[in-house]
């Protein structure tokens, strides 16, 4: 009915990608290197394509193996949630969301939401690459949050709208007004490097503020967190996302630059699952996200 590759290979693979080399994959599995190579270099013939740069130090993943890795991963964590899944859990609540919402902004409000649900509930968190979130749901997620300029057709709550400003550490914050008042140089710029989907990134930003035009980007990252935590290190000036940032301003890391908030009015949705619309404990979270 399927036709895969053999669990081991998978096992292995997932082993050397993690791990970015095929002696410490060998040793945590408790074989040899050999092995692990042969499983490695089985799938690359199998599917006509290196999965492997071997040529770096470390060793680092392909852009095809980069992308197999993920589906693996994804299905792992799937396998894995099914054979916990089998012991079932009463009051249990699932939420499906990306790095960047479980980090930036579910993490800082867990608190509040764990005493607001109470201790007899298991609250679980599921997290992938976005593009991969609505995959992840079919593992069994109650609630999924999703990032849309038009509501889910599904019972959901606003959690918050997208509003972005520019912040950074009030160095960079000071250097950013001297530059448009034409003082200094402007500060660099940190932008996302992965695929845009849908949020809004300097170019949105720019061009509803003309007077940081042809600003430089320095660098680009591919994670939200690790953006932020660039900005933190004064690194230069990164887009914060109100709402996401709003750790980072409370202690201070970052500072806001005095700038209105900038929106185009999409919104982050927390919404039921078919799984959660039979769930009445995920009900009771939703609206607890939306009063979060």
């Amino acid at each position: 009915m399927y036709n895969l590759p053999s669990t081991s290979s998978l096992i292995a693979f997932e082993a050397v990608a993690r791990l970015q080399g095929f002696a410490r994959a060998a040793e945590e599995l408790n074989t040899s290197q050999p092995a692990i190579s042969r499983h490695i270099r089985n799938l690359e013939i199998r599917f006509g394509a290196d999965l492997f740069h071997r040529d770096r130090t470390p060793i680092c993943l392909t852009a095809k193996g980069s992308l197999f890795y993920a589906g693996v991963v994804q299905g792992f964590d799937a396998l894995q949630n099914a054979v916990r899944d089998l012991e079932r859990v009463e009051n249990r609540v699932t939420l499906v969301c990306s790095h960047s919402v479980s980090h930036l902004l579910l993490m800082p409000r867990f608190g509040k939401l764990r005493q607001a649900l109470g201790r007899d509930v298991e609250l679980r968190f599921m997290t992938s690459a976005y593009n991969l979130v609505q995959a992840a749901v079919e593992t069994g997620g109650d609630i999924v949050f999703e990032y849309s300029s038009s509501p889910p057709e599904h019972e959901h709550v606003v959690v918050c709208k997208e509003e972005i400003k520019p912040v950074g550490t009030p160095e960079n914050v000071a250097r950013a007004i001297d530059a448009l008042q034409g003082k200094c140089d402007p500060p660099p710029l940190l932008k996302l490097q992965k695929e845009n989907y849908g949020w809004m990134d300097w170019p949105d930003w720019q061009s509803a503020h003309p007077g940081y035009a042809n600003w430089p980007i320095s660098e680009e990252f591919d994670s939200y967190v690790y953006l932020l935590e660039a900005a933190a290190s004064g690194e230069g000036l990164g887009l914060g996302w109100r709402s996401f940032v709003d750790a980072y301003l409370d202690r201070g890391d970052l500072v806001e630059m005095p700038d209105d908030w900038f929106s185009r009015e999409t919104i982050i949705y927390a919404r039921l699952t078919r799984y959660g619309q039979q769930n009445p404990t995920a009900r009771k979270c939703l609206k607890l996200l939306e009063n979060l």
